[in-house]
């Protein structure tokens, strides 16, 4: 029996613990205020800014607002000059200690830099680069350079590297480190402060492992549009636009025979088109009847045969053009074991693109197919628009490719009013006879109504070379909605129907009249093309006309 007393005390003590782990489990604002959102700040520093005649035996230090994570910040410091492994890292709380190893050169200009990807313990980034300059000597080296990163997701992970242009030696960042670096602003501008007088070549990386060199092809990279001369009174600048490059060239890299009448074939790097022949080791020869990139990537490539490949060992003799427009050549066997194709076609594409509104009134409706078909015609039913609600207008079929079909209206397309394309999917087959579908297919679109519409005008800068390419982006994903090229002599320009939207507009200086952007290369160096965004939000109406004037950066 247990006492009544000894009861007592362990009811009151059950009691006391459940009420305590109530407390504990109440739900409420937690404590500390509001959730911190707020990136770093460099709080204090040592040397000051701008300060002169420095002792050469040195220890900067940098105090920051909070505690901070501090690999992300030994990550975003950049140094000019590099010190390379003669520097040591101490911490102290939110304070770092630069311990300079070797004496620092007499009369030199020294820059820290803490990127803006230097973050707290909450991983909240700084958002901007912060810098500081001192001098050994009695002057501090004052030139500046700024610029802008465009069509890349996140500009705050890219980081800029400038190299002083000496003695006619050409920078190469596979190889070497450059003399300056910035990390680019999550708005993707970026600016360089306390350059030494000179010409400079700069590249923008996404330097992944952070050794302070391009490795390729895995870190994207960024060619500019010129070297800049740097002084003390002017401020030059620079646009970038990352893409993959190699130093390799293209090869085959793996092949593989997915069915009778399908070849996959996997690339080193990104190309632009491939062609060639297959040849059996019986010496049957097979040419490439048609070839495309899969949606994978441009290194990824789906190759038919102009017929089957039977059981044997075939090689590909391939050829084709890179990214940069220079010819490839190569080659690579595979055996094939007879397997028919037993898939459907699939539609690739479309123009207009199915299901959207489209600017301008098509002629005709464009398909691309997954893989060779053919339209057997007058057998299986015919193809028609369904314009509205009650309309039907018969429409005749061509093949303009292997792949592709289009389809073209007794009569012109009506604006501002729903079409619709009725395929009867049974008459559009591949080579092994799989058809489209089993019944009908049906693609809408439909074009504005011009009252719904607006137009843009204006004037360009000149070009010296080249044209001046206008492209309209909607925001705010900067998706391309038209484009126009500036007259030569007058720099005027003119885009109609419009959807009524705000925009920005990029310019760009086409200089080889490829009708888009170049993004140069780094081996052999070719500078990539100069464009610009305009500052200002373009605005457009229905029924109205909007005019601004494009002015290059350096002309404002």
């Amino acid at each position: 029996m247990v006492s009544t007393g000894i009861r007592g005390f362990l009811w009151g003590t059950l009691v006391g613990m459940l009420a305590l782990l109530a407390s504990c489990a109440k739900v409420g604002v937690p404590p500390g205020g509001p959730e911190d959102k707020t990136g770093p700040r460099v709080a204090a520093h040592y040397p000051e800014r701008d300060a002169v005649d420095v002792t050469r035996r040195m220890t900067a230090r940098l105090e920051f607002s909070e505690p901070v994570n501090r690999t992300a910040v030994e990550a975003a410091l950049f140094l000019s000059p590099d010190p390379r492994q003669r520097l040591r890292y101490r911490w102290r709380g939110r304070a770092l200690d630069l311990i300079y190893l070797d004496l620092l050169d007499a009369d030199r200009t020294y820059v820290i830099s803490v990127g803006s990807q230097a973050k707290d313990l909450r991983g909240n980034p700084a958002a901007e680069t912060y810098t500081i300059a001192f001098s050994t000597g009695s002057h501090i080296d004052r030139g500046s350079l700024r610029g802008w990163i465009g069509d890349f997701d996140t500009p705050q992970a890219v980081t800029l590297w400038a190299y002083r242009l000496e003695d006619e030696a050409v920078p190469d960042p596979l190889t070497e480190t450059a003399d300056y670096g910035v990390q680019a602003s999550g708005d993707g501008t970026f600016r360089f402060d306390y350059l030494k007088i000179g010409i400079y070549r700069v590249f923008a990386v996404q330097d992944r492992n952070r050794d302070g060199l391009w490795t390729p092809p895995g870190e994207p990279i960024g060619v500019p549009p010129w070297d800049v001369i740097v002084t003390d009174s002017t401020l030059p600048w620079l646009s970038f636009k990352l893409s993959r490059q190699d130093t390799m060239p293209a090869r085959i890299h793996a092949i593989r025979s997915v069915h009778d009448g399908l070849v996959a074939v996997r690339m080193n790097r990104e190309i632009a088109s491939l062609d060639g022949v297959f040849i059996a080791e019986d010496s049957d020869t097979v040419r490439v009847l048609d070839a495309y990139a899969d949606t994978s990537g441009a290194d990824s490539w789906n190759v038919f045969p102009a017929h089957v490949l039977g059981d044997d060992l075939w090689s590909l003799w391939g050829s084709g053009t890179d990214q940069f427009n220079e010819l490839w050549q190569d080659t690579d066997t595979f055996e094939v074991r007879a397997r028919p194709d037993t898939s459907r076609p699939i539609i690739l594409n479309t123009v207009p693109t199915a299901r959207t509104r489209t600017r301008v009134v098509p002629d005709s409706l464009w398909f691309e197919f997954t893989k060779p078909i053919a339209y057997l015609a007058d057998s299986l039913g015919l193809v028609v628009f369904a314009v509205g609600d009650s309309d039907t207008v018969a429409a005749a079929v061509m093949q303009s490719g292997p792949r592709e079909l289009s389809l073209h209206p007794a009569v012109p397309f009506p604006e501002g009013t729903r079409c619709r394309a009725v395929l009867p999917a049974l008459a559009i087959r591949d080579d092994f006879g799989n058809p489209l579908g089993d019944s009908t297919l049906v693609v809408e679109f439909a074009a504005w109504a011009t009252d719904s519409l607006g137009t843009l005008t204006g004037r360009a800068p000149r070009a010296d070379e080249g044209t001046i390419l206008i492209r309209v982006l909607a925001l705010p994903d900067r998706e391309a909605v038209a484009d126009a090229v500036a007259d030569r002599i007058s720099g005027s320009f003119e885009m109609s129907r419009l959807p009524a939207a705000k925009y920005v507009l990029e310019v760009i200086q086409d200089r080889d009249r490829s009708g888009g952007f170049s993004y140069g290369r780094v081996r052999p160096y070719e500078p990539a093309e100069p464009f610009w965004i305009s500052p200002d939000t373009v605005t457009i109406r229905a029924r109205w006309e909007y005019e601004t004037d494009l002015a290059r950066p350096d002309e404002k």
